[in-house]
């Protein structure tokens, strides 16, 4: 599932390195995110991108399954890698938003 939205730049901070921005799409709640400036040669559209909601969008309209109360588990970490990672708006590819 995919969401159309819209932006816009609601302020901008230049010395702060940052900027607001006002992400709406029909259906869902308009979201004021903060978000980093581009960097030089940066596309704009890229950094609006990475910060834009669509997976807390897509969270809030996809059922969830509640795990009885109680239960626990033991997690292993891959002893092939140092850290596990925990995907972010900044490291799953567009593609996948």
């Amino acid at each position: 599932m995919s969401i159309t939205y819209t932006y816009t730049i609601f302020s901008v901070d230049e010395a702060a390195r940052c900027m607001e921005v006002i992400y709406s799409a029909e259906g869902h709640q308009t979201m004021h995110i903060g978000a980093r400036l581009p960097f030089e040669g940066e596309p704009l559209e890229a950094v609006i991108k990475a910060f834009a909601p669509v997976p807390l969008w897509l969270s809030l309209v996809t059922p969830v399954v509640a795990p009885a109360v109680g239960t626990s588990g033991t997690v292993v970490p891959d002893p092939d890698s140092v850290f596990e990672t925990v995907p972010t708006a900044s490291t799953i590819p567009v593609t996948e938003l």
